[in-house]
């Protein structure tokens, strides 16, 4: 009689399968790459924190996807069960435990083992394979947006400037500027009362410089180009398309490694 009580124990019958934590190392790892350049750690720090919120988002859903499960325990269609079965033990009892009692709850244990068994397994097995199928595709995805932070993060560092040169008509360089840590550079002529980080006075057609002809920024990682209403004007020949195109006066321009920025006519190459 004890086999059979526990073979037919409603809390063994019950019990669930539990959700294991998916593998995180991937994401810690790309976490801690090494910064390699001082522009952009301000936006490789946001990238870890917002990686980091989304994983203990993930832990604290496994936590109430579990509790969930446990209090699942007890819900109507389990008590129903508990109750037959709490049921037909007090008429076995009360039948003084006869041939026909033990058939009907023979009968009972059969039906609702082989509901336990065949119907809410199954329902229990669709339920846990979408639920891991909806956390995959949903970390797939919150992945898919780090891996796109992490190539951003890549291609600027790839896009740093290093030296602004100085090129004459032939395209022969004539003078080089290291830009080092700097994160503004003032381009124009340099005068006795007039000082810039970028002297191309000496240009052929430096006459045509203005002495505060254009700024240089880098912002998170990026570098602008500005005209400071010049009078001759500013130009950009991009490295991806070879077009020059005239800048408007007092408006940042993204540039980027191999971009050409005109002061006037004279060129300044960004490497």
């Amino acid at each position: 009689m004890k086999n059979i009580l526990y073979f037919f124990n409603p809390i063994r019958l019950f019990r669930r399968f539990a959700i294991r934590k998916g593998n995180l190392d991937r994401f810690r790892k790309l976490i801690n790459r090494k910064e390699t350049s001082d522009g952009i750690t301000e936006n490789k720090s946001n990238d870890e924190n917002l990686v980091n919120r989304g994983i203990k988002k993930y832990e604290k859903r496994i936590i109430l996807a579990r509790e969930k499960k446990g209090r699942n325990l007890f819900n109507l269609k389990n008590s129903i069960i508990l109750i037959i079965l709490f049921m037909t033990f007090v008429y076995i009892h009360f039948s003084g435990y006869s041939i026909k009692s033990m058939y009907v709850s023979i009968f009972i244990f059969i039906a609702i083992t082989l509901y336990l068994l065949i119907v809410e397994r199954f329902n229990e097995k669709i339920n846990i394979e979408n639920e891991i199928k909806e956390i995959k595709n949903e970390r797939t995805r919150e992945h898919d947006v780090f891996l796109e932070k992490v190539k951003d993060i890549e291609q600027i560092e790839k896009n740093q400037l290093e030296n602004i040169i100085l090129k004459n008509s032939d395209d022969y360089d004539i003078k080089v500027w290291k830009i080092g840590r700097a994160t503004s550079l003032l381009l124009g002529k340099k005068t006795p009362g007039n000082k810039v980080d970028i002297d191309v006075g000496e240009a052929i057609y430096g006459n045509l410089v203005s002495r505060a002809h254009g700024i240089l920024n880098r912002v998170n990682g990026l570098w602008y180009y500005e005209d400071l209403g010049s009078q001759n004007g500013s130009g950009i020949e991009r490295i991806k398309d070879k077009r020059k195109v005239k800048l408007k006066k007092n408006t940042p321009v993204k540039v980027e490694s191999g971009d050409i920025i005109y002061l006037a006519t004279t060129k300044l190459l960004l490497k």
